[in-house]
């Protein structure tokens, strides 16, 4: 029960955009294993248990270089949050970077990513034991001599690192092993068949066993298209939509939905496409599946600590709404407490995990209500929806709550006239609510979207900004 190369259909072909010719079978994507793992054992003297970044995008050298990581025994960490600073400064190390460390390898192709990573690419060239630069162009004409087979992994060795999202904490390392994602890549492998495309890095802890590794996996998987998309580039979605009608790919995943708006709005007409998505299905979204503009939207509901989908949502049911939910099968064991909290009964690891997720089961659906969170600064409870609807009284605004240093901040994503005023009146209110005892203690105005981890927003990452560098 190891994920190995012998998970991979064998008779999927790889193509690699947006250069159409270069396509490889089963036989070449393992020459190109053999010779990474080469390179990591014979130059790098690597061990089972060592931590790597895969620095690649999208393209058949990452899903090799993934391979021949987990068949020595390597545990592959997702290094998925954004920060502030953009990754400039390569002495400051953020939590969630801590919690993943040590980082022993950094791996990395420099022709496989956007200039706009630089940055976090010489953070963790600095920051890495060692750096491993490979050359695409080497290994494609056969240079490399050094070959092995050998496989060092065994299937209770961690295979992937992550954290959990640190909405109301610190984040927390998050493990899972070779048997694990085995057992889930097998469960969830039916959701793929014909021309499966990849277009973002292992961009999250869900996706590896969600969506890469079983339609890797899929006996019913024909095509494995990477095509590298920048997240924020609007004329790559426009090529994309092209790309996928030309070649009639039957599944994509895009996580976010900022971007499937922009998959849409820039002339999707894909109506074999099923896509996929991390994130609740929009309303929005309802008309261009009546159009036919997509086969269907599935979203996948789940955390890295379980990895998933616990849970599914498709636009295509009857009587779809943005937040009914269904179960597909048995594979975990699914429970609501009296606090209608979601609890999870790991299969596997025989652990049981509470989502902190809210949902009220009604004939066998689970409708989603929001997150059961308890916070207390000062020693008193927040009432997280009263507080939270001050601050949209205010400002266009997210509270984040400190609880290790009883403190409350304010991250504000609009200019706002009057601002000092302004968080007079709330701290006002607030303590009123509170007999005195929480108020605002810092705020600034920030980019949202530099707080995103996945698809939410990163609340650890914004803790540990207030904290040390907004006075």
């Amino acid at each position: 029960m190891l994920i190995t190369r012998e998970v991979i259909n064998k008779n999927i072909t790889f193509l690699d955009l947006p250069i159409e010719s270069r396509i490889c079978n089963y036989d070449d994507l393992c020459y190109t294993i053999d010779h990474i793992k080469g390179i990591l054992l014979n130059e790098y003297n690597c061990e089972p248990g060592q931590s790597v970044v895969l620095g690649l995008s999208s393209c058949t050298l990452q899903i090799a270089t993934f391979f021949a990581c987990a068949e020595l025994g390597l545990q592959v960490i997702i290094l998925d949050h954004s920060r502030d600073d953009k990754w400039i400064s390569v002495d400051y190390i953020d939590p969630k970077t801590k919690a993943l460390s040590p980082i022993n390898y950094y791996i990395f192709d420099k022709k496989t990513f956007h200039p706009t990573i630089w940055a976090r690419h010489n953070f963790l060239k600095n920051n890495a034991d060692h750096s491993v630069e490979l050359d695409s162009r080497k290994i494609d004409n056969k240079e490399y001599v050094v070959h092995t087979t050998d496989v060092l992994a065994k299937d209770t060795d961690i295979l992937l690192k992550c954290t959990s999202s640190g909405t109301t904490g610190s984040a927390k390392l998050v493990k899972h092993t070779h048997r694990f994602f085995y057992e889930l890549i097998k469960r969830n492998n039916v959701f793929y068949y014909g021309s499966v495309c990849m277009i973002m890095n292992l961009n999250h802890g869900s996706s590896p066993a969600t969506y890469f590794l079983p339609a890797l996996n899929s006996e019913n998987t024909t095509q494995f298209v990477s095509r590298k998309v920048e997240m924020f580039n609007l004329f790559d979605f426009k090529d994309l939509t092209n790309v996928i009608s030309k070649l009639k790919i039957d599944h994509l995943m895009i996580p976010y939905s900022y971007m499937i708006d922009n998959f849409f709005t820039h002339g999707a007409n894909t109506p074999e496409l099923n896509l996929y998505t991390l994130s609740t299905i929009q309303q929005s979204w309802i008309e261009y599946y009546n159009q036919g503009k997509v086969k269907n939207i599935i979203s996948f509901f789940g955390c890295n600590e379980t990895s998933g989908p616990l849970l599914i949502n498709e636009i295509k049911d009857k009587d779809f709404s943005e937040s009914r939910y269904k179960l597909f099968d048995d594979f975990y064991k699914l429970n609501t407490n009296e606090g209608k909290n979601l609890e999870v009964a790991m299969p596997v690891y025989g652990t049981t995990i509470s989502t902190n997720d809210m949902f009220d089961v009604k004939d066998g659906y689970f409708f989603y209500m929001g997150r059961n969170d308890l916070y207390r600064v000062n020693g008193l409870q927040i009432n997280v929806d009263a507080y939270f609807a001050l601050v949209s009284e205010q400002v266009d605004g997210t509270m984040i709550i400190d609880t290790a240093k009883d403190k409350l901040y304010l991250a504000i994503w609009n200019d706002v006239k009057d601002i000092d005023a302004k968080i007079t009146e709330l701290n006002s209110k607030l303590g009123s609510l509170s007999n005195g005892l929480h108020k605002i203690h810092k705020f600034k105005v920030l980019n949202k979207d530099k707080f995103y981890t996945g698809v939410k927003l990163d609340m650890e990452l914004l803790r540990d900004y207030f904290r040390n560098y907004v006075k």
